[in-house]
């Protein structure tokens, strides 16, 4: 069964260690744009739990790290790994 909005919002609000008052806006752009980078890196979404912890870990790392220009804030490189623990071998996603 497919996570609702509030499931996911919960999830990266509990990755992020934010407050259960966080505004839900913020985590959701997170999450939308977590989603787009692991699409743009080849990985379609997925209801599997690893795409979620995956997606989720990601989602709280830009909301750590939101507003930051640092050139320090590139993403961390266990998250740009994980791409390949998500594609299935030939390129192909799990799309399930």
């Amino acid at each position: 069964m497919a996570d609702t909005r509030n499931d996911i919002l919960d999830k990266v609000r509990r990755f992020a260690g934010a407050d259960p008052e966080a505004e839900d806006t913020v985590l959701e752009m997170c999450y939308r744009a977590a989603v787009e980078w692991y699409r743009g890196a080849g990985v379609e979404p997925s209801n599997s739990e690893l795409y979620t912890f995956w997606v989720c870990n990601l989602a709280a790392w830009m909301y750590d790290n939101r507003g930051n220009a640092d050139a320090n804030a590139n993403i961390p490189a266990y998250i740009v790994t994980s791409v390949h623990q998500l594609r299935k071998p030939g390129g192909d996603t799990d799309g399930d």
